[in-house]
C-alpha cells in the first residue's frame, strides 16, 4: 500500500475504505479549500453521506451545500434528506434560508442545448459565483457534492480527466469540492487515469 498527498491506495490505485461517518468527519474537519474524492460502493451509502453531510454542514457549520446527483432524481434526494434516519428540513433550507441547492449533475456539467461538457472556464466561474452567493447570505462556506456519473454516462472520460486536472488539490476559496464516483464508474478508468484523478484531490476516500 502506498500513500501520497491525496490519500491511501494500493498498487492498483484502489482507494482504501472507511465508514461514512469517518469520511464526513475527515472532510468537514479539514480546512476550507478542500478538494476531496469519494468513491461509493452503492447508492444507499451515498444517501447516508448526503444526509449526514448536509445536516452537519448546514446546521453545525452554517454552510451552503450544493448536491448534484446523477443516479438519483432531485425528488429522490429531497426524500432521502427529509425522511432518512438523519433528516433535515429540506423545504426550509431550500426555500427560506437558501442554504441547500439541488441540481442534476447533467445540468451542472453539461450544456443544456448540446451534448457537450460546459467549458472549464464556465464550470470554475459557476463555483466562484456560488461562493460569492454564500458570502452574500453570510454563510461560512460552500460544499459542492457533485456526481461524476454524468461524464461516464456520456462516455466523456477525457473530458472528466481534463476537468479534474484543472482543479487544484486545494481551492483558493472558501469552498469544499467533493467529487463523487460510483465504484462501477471508477472501475472503468485505467490505473493511470485513476492516479491522475487521485493526485488532484487532497483527500481520497472509499465508502
Amino acid at each position: 500500500m502506498g500513500v501520497n498527498k491525496s490519500g491511501y491506495y494500493d498498487s492498483n490505485s484502489n482507494i482504501i475504505s472507511t465508514t461514512v461517518d469517518n469520511a464526513i468527519n475527515s472532510i468537514l474537519d479539514s480546512l476550507s479549500g478542500l478538494h476531496a474524492l469519494v468513491v461509493y460502493s452503492d447508492r444507499s451509502k451515498l444517501k447516508d453521506l448526503w444526509s449526514l453531510y448536509a445536516k452537519k454542514s448546514i446546521e453545525e457549520k452554517n454552510e451552503l451545500v450544493c448536491v448534484a446527483p446523477f443516479y438519483d432524481t432531485i425528488d429522490s434526494v429531497r426524500n432521502s434528506l427529509s425522511g432518512g434516519e438523519v433528516s433535515i428540513d429540506v423545504a426550509k433550507y431550500e426555500k427560506e434560508e437558501k442554504s441547500l441547492i439541488l441540481v442534476d449533475s447533467l445540468e451542472k456539467y453539461y450544456n443544456a442545448n448540446s451534448n457537450h461538457v460546459l467549458d472549464l472556464k464556465s464550470l470554475l466561474k459557476a463555483n466562484n459565483e456560488l461562493v460569492e452567493y454564500a458570502n452574500s447570505l453570510n454563510k461560512k462556506g460552500v460544499s459542492i457534492l457533485g456526481d461524476a456519473g454524468a461524464f461516464l454516462f456520456k462516455d466523456h472520460i477525457q473530458s472528466l480527466i481534463d476537468y479534474e486536472s484543472s482543479l487544484p488539490a486545494e481551492f483558493d476559496a472558501n469552498l469544499r469540492g467533493i467529487c463523487l464516483y460510483h465504484q462501477k464508474d471508477f472501475d472503468r478508468l485505467s490505473v493511470d487515469q485513476k492516479k491522475k484523478i487521485i493526485d488532484h484531490h487532497k483527500i481520497a476516500i472509499k465508502i
